[in-house]
């Protein structure tokens, strides 16, 4: 049975724009960084992040209606461009962003070509993943007990998905959310999002991997290279990353008070 190390730190959140020490981040080669951001603690350094942002973030941040979506906006996004810059040993000021094809955040300016991240946000909750020279996808839901799971699986799990879903019965909501937060992070690394034949992959566990890692299919046949794993947060939330590299490390890095 084959492990791939997790490793969990903890990083002590200052009143201070960048979170952690500011100095340079070094991200080892087939290593990933995943960035959980509690809201509650990050909208607390929001006014301080605020001027990191381009004219058109700012502009973005000002139309939500709500002050919450703005002050989380305004956080999520410059700590993004404060950990962007500290792993390319720039200013976060200086970064420019694009969105690629199926609506997926990248890297215009500096040159993106080896940096590789990719963020998810649910309510309460955001996680940034970092590596190099690769795909990476991260999703994080929170969990929902009122959804009409059995009929939104339908439009994104393949037969063998569904079946899981369907045998679950009192436990459908968590296997749901299980499952799709493996298949958007899947289908986010992969470029193309769930607008691509979503029902043609299938995610499953794989007991030759161990607990929480699971492994991938497209139209039955195995995607190998990679490596997907489930992320353990609190009860209420549910979250997974895919990465194509094989056997990777991942440090996962909580921000805490």
């Amino acid at each position: 049975m084959r492990h791939d190390p997790v490793t969990t730190s903890n990083a002590r959140c200052p009143e201070s724009p960048l979170l952690c020490d500011p100095g340079r981040l070094s991200l080892q080669e087939k290593t990933v960084h995943v960035w959980v951001l509690n809201d509650s603690l990050i909208e607390q350094v929001c006014a301080a992040l605020a001027q990191t942002l381009s004219p058109d973030e700012r502009h973005r941040a000002c139309a939500y209606k709500r002050e919450r979506d703005r002050v989380r906006f305004i956080a999520r996004r410059s700590i993004l461009r404060s950990l962007i810059g500290r792993y390319l040993n720039c200013r976060g000021e200086s970064l420019r962003f694009r969105i690629a094809p199926f609506g997926k955040l990248a890297l215009q300016q500096p040159d993106p070509a080896r940096l590789a991240f990719n963020v998810s946000q649910t309510d309460g909750m955001a996680l940034l993943a970092f590596a190099w020279d690769c795909h990476v996808g991260v999703d994080v839901e929170r969990l929902a007990s009122d959804m009409d799971v059995t009929g939104i699986g339908r439009e994104v799990f393949s037969s063998i998905e569904e079946a899981a879903l369907d045998a679950a019965q009192s436990d459908s909501a968590a296997t749901f959310f299980s499952t799709w937060v493996r298949k958007e992070s899947l289908l986010k690394a992969l470029g193309t999002g769930l607008s691509r034949e979503p029902r043609s992959y299938t995610t499953r566990n794989d007991s030759q991997l161990g607990v929480g890692r699971w492994s991938a299919t497209h139209k039955g046949a195995a995607l190998t290279g990679w490596t997907c794993l489930d992320i353990v947060l609190r009860p209420e939330f549910h979250g997974s990353l895919a990465v194509s590299l094989d056997s990777a490390r991942v440090s996962l890095n909580v921000v805490t008070l």
